[in-house]
Protein backbone atom coordinates (compact mmCIF):
# COMPACT_ATOMS: atom_id res chain seq x y z
CA UNK A 1 0.00 0.00 0.00
CA UNK A 2 3.18 2.35 0.81
CA UNK A 3 4.55 1.66 -2.29
CA UNK A 4 1.52 2.68 -4.35
CA UNK A 5 1.14 5.80 -2.08
CA UNK A 6 4.64 6.64 -3.42
CA UNK A 7 4.14 5.83 -6.58
CA UNK A 8 1.17 7.91 -7.35
CA UNK A 9 2.54 10.71 -5.76
CA UNK A 10 6.04 10.36 -7.52
CA UNK A 11 3.94 10.64 -10.51
CA UNK A 12 1.89 13.93 -9.31
CA UNK A 13 5.23 15.79 -8.92
CA UNK A 14 6.55 14.65 -12.37
CA UNK A 15 2.93 15.99 -14.22
CA UNK A 16 2.97 19.32 -12.12
CA UNK A 17 6.36 20.28 -13.00
CA UNK A 18 5.80 18.97 -16.29
CA UNK A 19 2.58 21.13 -16.44
CA UNK A 20 4.98 23.98 -15.01
CA UNK A 21 7.56 23.75 -17.55
CA UNK A 22 4.76 24.06 -20.21
CA UNK A 23 5.51 20.33 -21.28
CA UNK A 24 2.70 18.65 -23.26
CA UNK A 25 2.59 15.35 -24.94
CA UNK A 26 3.41 16.42 -28.28
CA UNK A 27 6.50 18.15 -27.32
CA UNK A 28 7.67 14.70 -26.04
CA UNK A 29 7.44 12.89 -28.94
CA UNK A 30 8.74 16.07 -31.06
CA UNK A 31 11.97 15.32 -28.75
CA UNK A 32 11.94 11.63 -29.38
CA UNK A 33 11.63 12.18 -32.97
CA UNK A 34 14.21 14.72 -33.40
CA UNK A 35 16.98 12.50 -31.43
CA UNK A 36 16.14 9.46 -33.20
CA UNK A 37 15.68 7.41 -29.99
CA UNK A 38 14.45 3.91 -31.80
CA UNK A 39 17.39 4.24 -33.96
CA UNK A 40 19.69 4.54 -31.00
CA UNK A 41 18.04 1.96 -29.04
CA UNK A 42 18.80 -0.56 -32.42
CA UNK A 43 22.40 0.14 -32.63
CA UNK A 44 22.73 -0.12 -29.18
CA UNK A 45 21.03 -3.79 -29.43
CA UNK A 46 23.39 -4.25 -32.25
CA UNK A 47 26.69 -3.59 -30.09
CA UNK A 48 24.87 -5.79 -27.16
CA UNK A 49 24.39 -8.63 -30.54
CA UNK A 50 27.85 -8.25 -31.07
CA UNK A 51 29.34 -8.76 -27.84
CA UNK A 52 27.11 -11.56 -27.07
CA UNK A 53 28.98 -13.21 -30.32
CA UNK A 54 32.31 -12.21 -28.83
CA UNK A 55 32.08 -14.06 -25.82
CA UNK A 56 30.74 -17.43 -27.08
CA UNK A 57 27.27 -16.97 -26.05
CA UNK A 58 25.93 -17.38 -29.62
CA UNK A 59 26.48 -21.71 -28.83
CA UNK A 60 23.86 -21.71 -25.76
CA UNK A 61 21.23 -18.84 -27.28
CA UNK A 62 21.40 -18.86 -31.24
CA UNK A 63 18.01 -18.48 -31.71
CA UNK A 64 17.16 -16.05 -29.28
CA UNK A 65 20.16 -14.09 -30.31
CA UNK A 66 18.89 -14.66 -34.02
CA UNK A 67 15.19 -13.96 -33.83
CA UNK A 68 16.15 -10.48 -31.57
CA UNK A 69 18.24 -9.79 -34.57
CA UNK A 70 15.63 -9.85 -36.71
CA UNK A 71 13.58 -7.49 -35.00
CA UNK A 72 16.15 -5.33 -34.57
CA UNK A 73 16.67 -5.01 -38.04
CA UNK A 74 13.05 -4.31 -39.01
Amino acid sequence: MIKRIILVCLIVVIAYYAGAQGLTLGNVLDWFTENDILQTLKEALKKIFELAEEQQVVEKTTEVIDNLKEKVNN
